[in-house]
């Protein structure tokens, strides 16, 4: 026994002396360098490239077989133009395997490596003649037998390493381009049912959308050859730089995935986002399970929770939160996405379901339901109280800023809003209710109800973002307390009263002042049981009675907000042109007054220039006694004008001296006819001696 394996390991030992001696024997006779020209020639003949090897082939044998290959240049297809460069590489595989016509692959390193990727516009690329397609590749002929089955290649990989390289992408039709820069790749070792540490680092260049970043990815490789499972534990990816208007951004995801060429998944992926836009701040950070199905090429989360911060530079106000729980879906071929959710939105809850309809151009679809919404949190500063902008100008006086509703003109939306409680541009409303459609820069908003100042809304609006935008309100405004909502509208204290408004109006204009001041359409209000705000017109003549020989002229005075002239009944009807409002048909009634008239309100300017007509009524006791009894029928006309915030009154008491005089002659009169009448009847009387 002894003997049998002296000899067995004599032999093993002559053998392997045989095979050194080969090796050093084509090592010493065989020079690849030699075949350089026909290596290039080759690659021109098949792929009509142009191949340039700089420096010299080397071979080792041993303890693998391998080779180093100094610079290599591929150019394009048919052209003198660099396609591809390598500075250097080596490629070394195990030599006992070959022997069994197997491949085992031992060491990948390659240095400097630089490609240029290009997209024509005929959808073709660079690279389509070395990739091939099924119509290049040779057909087995019918009963042909058979071809022995190659093993496949085996990768027992000591380490991969990739340094300096640089890939470059354009396409051609779109004018997108993207860069690789800088990347390096290195791993442990590689082979069957052996878990590989990864560590690759790149810097990401990109036009569309502008992108500039630094990219690093650790992790660890299982890679199971045979099945093509594979599974990355400890993923840590991380991102820097700016991305979509983000600068700085840092982005970071962690988690692991497992799966094949047909489908992936995550028992839990964390993904971090620390960036600025501008000189606010986002912090946003999002979880969950992952489904990716490579196949139908679907993606689902499955238990997506989220958080975001949000901190305005110029506000004051505490960074705005929202927190998110939900589902989510997306179906690359049919390029639709949706998502179920609850989120926590700063003060407000909103729970519906969001999506797209169509990834590209994207079509939003949405259904929200939210509990109280306080949109003057997000929109611009409002003006200090009581202060009012003159036209073209903005708070504090600084120029308007125009409207921009360039967001409008690409958007596609459709879908339903609810909101329990809304304060927006400080009107309040309950149980809100519309629908919205946007497409080709129109906005239609139909229908659009709720629940307001003790009354109910319902209509639609529309806005057009052309070059100069349109607008245009349909509302029907259903027992509303008028009070509260101009208070709350106009912040003018003008009018009291509950019941019906309605509005049919139009503008277009690039600022706010410019769409009032171009206002069209018209407007209509029945009101009862109020009072119109800052003087008190009945009052106002009785206290005259007294020194109706000594008023003359008009006597003007300035709005008192202690003073109403009150009503059971007000209507009026408006026809709007160019931002004025006309009435003609002002009728107010109460127990003590009528009061009729025509003018204009000029919403441009917040101002107005009425001549309304008062007139004194008989009235029940309690309502002015003797003394409006006797002013009954008299009439004085009362000039309304000024801006809203400091409106005057002109009294015209020459009317109304000439009304009174007018009514003792009018008195006179029938006392005379009635005296002659009398006398009249007694002469009859005496003549028939009756």
């Amino acid at each position: 026994m002894n003997k049998i394996l002296k000899y067995f390991l004599l032999a093993l030992g002559g053998i392997a002396l045989v095979a050194l001696a080969a090796a050093a024997y084509v090592a010493a006779t065989f020079n690849p360098n030699d075949y350089k020209p026909q290596i290039v020639q080759l690659v021109k003949d098949k792929l009509d490239r142009t191949l340039r090897i700089e420096g010299d082939i080397k071979l080792t044998f041993y303890p693998a077989l391998g080779a180093d290959l100094g610079g290599l240049t591929l150019s394009e297809h048919a052209s003198d133009k660099e396609f591809a460069a390598v500075e250097s590489a080596r490629v070394a595989l195990q030599l006992m395997p070959l022997l069994s016509r197997q491949v085992v692959i031992s060491q990948i390193e390659v240095r400097g490596l630089r490609a240029n990727l290009l997209k024509h516009k005929n959808g073709s690329t660079n690279v389509d003649d070395l990739i091939g397609s099924e119509a290049q590749k040779p057909q087995q002929a019918p009963g042909a037998p058979e071809q022995p089955t190659q093993k496949p290649i085996q990768f027992n990989i000591d380490h991969v390493l990739i340094e300096n390289a640089s890939l470059a992408y354009a396409d051609e039709r779109s004018g997108a381009k993207y860069t690789l820069n800088k990347l390096k790749l290195k791993t442990g070792r590689i082979a069957a049912a052996t878990p590989a540490d990864i560590e690759l680092g790149f810097a990401l260049g990109a036009s569309q959308p502008k992108l500039n970043a630094d990219v690093q990815l650790k992790t660890r490789l299982a890679y199971a050859f045979d099945s093509g499972q594979f599974k990355l534990d400890a993923l840590d990816l991380g991102v820097k730089g700016e991305a979509a208007g983000l600068n700085p951004l840092a982005l970071s995801l962690k988690g692991s995935i497992e799966g094949d060429a047909k489908a992936l998944k995550s028992g839990g992926l964390a993904l971090a986002i620390d960036a600025k836009h501008g000189a606010n701040t986002i912090k946003a950070k999002l979880s969950s399970p992952l489904t990716l199905d490579l196949a139908e090429q679907t993606v689902d989360l499955h238990k997506l929770v989220a958080n975001l911060a949000y901190t305005d530079a110029k506000s004051a106000r505490a960074p705005l939160a929202i927190e998110l729980s939900g589902s989510a879906r997306a179906d690359l071929p049919k390029q639709r996405a949706s998502m179920d959710f609850s989120a926590k939105f700063d003060e407000s809850t909103i729970t519906g379901k969001a999506g797209l309809a169509h990834f590209s151009p994207p079509s939003y679809v949405f259904d929200l339901n939210l509990d109280k919404l306080d949109a003057d949190r997000y929109i611009a500063e409002k003006k200090p109280e009581g202060q009012s902008a003159g036209a073209g100008q903005g708070a504090a006086g600084k120029p308007e800023q125009p409207l921009d509703f360039s967001a409008l003109k690409t958007l596609q939306a459709n879908g339903s809003l609810k909101i329990g409680s809304l304060k927006f541009a400080n009107l309040k409303a309950q149980n809100l209710r519309l629908n919205a459609k946007a497409g080709g820069g129109r906005l239609e908003v139909n229908p659009l109800n709720a629940e307001l100042y003790q009354g109910r809304m319902s209509g639609s609006v529309s806005l057009l973002a052309a070059a100069t935008p349109q607008i245009a309100v349909k509302q029907t405004l259903t027992g509303i307390s008028i009070g509260p909502l101009l208070k709350d509208a106009i912040d003018r204290d003008l009018l009291e009263g509950k019941g019906n408004v309605t509005l049919d109006i139009s503008g277009q204009g690039a600022t706010v002042s410019a769409i009032k001041k171009a206002l069209n359409g018209s407007a209509s209000l029945n009101l009862a049981d109020g009072a119109l705000k800052g003087i008190n017109i009945g009052e106002t003549i009785r206290n005259a009675k007294a020194r109706l020989g000594t008023l003359k002229g008009e006597t003007t005075q300035a709005s008192n907000a202690a003073e109403k002239t009150d009503f059971t009944e007000l209507k009026a009807s408006f026809a709007i042109r160019n931002g004025i409002a006309h009435n003609s048909d002002l009728s107010l009634k109460s127990p003590l007054l009528r009061l009729g008239g025509e003018g204009d309100i000029n919403i441009g300017a917040d101002s107005m220039d009425y001549l309304a007509k008062a007139t004194l009524v008989a009235t029940a006791a309690g309502q002015g006694g003797k003394e409006a009894s006797e002013l009954k029928g008299l009439t004085i006309p009362v000039h309304v004008s000024g801006p809203f915030s400091a409106l005057s009154y002109k009294l015209d008491f020459n009317a109304l001296v000439k009304g009174a005089a007018q009514q003792k002659i009018d008195e006179k009169k029938e006392e005379l006819k009635t005296k002659a009448q009398d006398k009249l009847k007694d002469q009859l009387k005496g003549l028939f001696g009756r």
